[in-house]
């Protein structure tokens, strides 16, 4: 164990103590919520703190989004809490996923800032976008439910028949809410990339591959981890309108009319298969993008 690491761990520990403990007096985090957040920070911060950075844009930009029209959410949520106060289950729905590569990463690769060359650096650039494309995907997802829960003037549609639903049924989707998903996606992408610029980009001496695709993947990932969402949502969650709450439940009651979906998963778990899904797809879609992206610049360097 050398000095490099203790100094980087002992970085990793504190600053995510300090987020940690930022949102617990916040409300964002509950306290079982603000431990798991410590593990989740400690891992993606040791690791390689472009993983932070995509971190740590997905938490505070999410945790300022639970706050938008949050009087509007109240009337509509059925699980509503003030603040959005998220527990451990939550914490590591979203980021459990980030977390497992960034130790494998550590593990396998040590812990450092790497730029994505998949010709010379596969495995790292693999396990790069797959903690891009989660924490994307969480970041996305959250940006498209906060906004377009919050915008009444848009009715949702069933992603699976198109057919008009209740704000906050499980599965619907919004123009709005999709760009918000993009958006959501895009912010993390730049979070990643425009820290990849000033720890390695800024310094490297040698010709490296093209690192804009980051953002596009970022902006990919937030799209493609909603509509996963938006499909579990759909068919392996419950939605039902309450007579009597007068808004859309997540469990099948007596006063509950059955809009869509089966009682098998709840929202937490669909959140960490839509993160698992596409941080499995976007290592995939990587590949073929720098593939594309390198030979367009060999075509251009061979036609100059």
């Amino acid at each position: 164990m050398n000095a490099e690491f203790i100094l980087r761990a002992g970085f990793a520990f504190v600053v995510s103590i300090f987020i940690s403990r930022r949102g617990f007096r916040s409300k964002s985090l509950d306290l079982s919520g603000a431990l798991a957040a410590v593990l989740v920070g400690f891992a993606c911060a040791l690791s390689s703190l472009c993983f932070f950075s995509s971190l740590l844009a997905f938490f505070l930009s999410s945790s300022r989004l639970t706050n938008f029209r949050a009087e509007v959410k109240r009337e509509l949520e059925d699980d509503f809490k003030e603040g959005g106060q998220r527990n451990w289950v939550q914490v590591m729905c979203n980021g459990g996923i980030a977390t497992l590569v960034s130790l494998i990463y550590v593990v396998d690769k040590g812990c450092g800032e790497r730029y994505i060359d998949y010709a010379h650096d596969f495995d790292a650039s693999l396990m790069a976008m797959a903690v891009l494309g989660a924490l994307a995907c969480s970041c996305g997802d959250t940006w498209s439910s906060e906004i377009g829960t919050a915008i009444k003037s848009h009715t949702p549609r069933l992603i699976t028949t198109l057919r008009k639903v209740p704000v906050g049924t499980n599965g619907g989707v919004t123009i709005p809410g999709t760009v918000a998903s993009m958006t959501g996606g895009l912010f993390v992408g730049l979070a990643y990339y425009g820290t990849l610029y000033l720890t390695v980009l800024m310094r490297v001496k040698v010709e490296v591959p093209p690192q804009w695709p980051i953002i596009f993947i970022g902006l990919v990932a937030g799209f493609f981890g909603s509509i996963i969402d938006s499909f579990l949502g759909a068919t392996v969650q419950y939605s039902g309108f309450c007579s009597v709450k007068k808004h859309v439940v997540n469990r099948p009651t007596a006063t509950a009319k059955h809009i869509s979906g089966i009682f098998l998963l709840d929202n937490h778990a669909v959140n960490l298969v839509s993160s698992a899904v596409t941080g499995f797809a976007m290592p995939i879609f990587g590949y073929y993008v720098w593939k594309y992206v390198n030979h367009s610049n060999h075509l251009v360097v061979m036609d100059s």
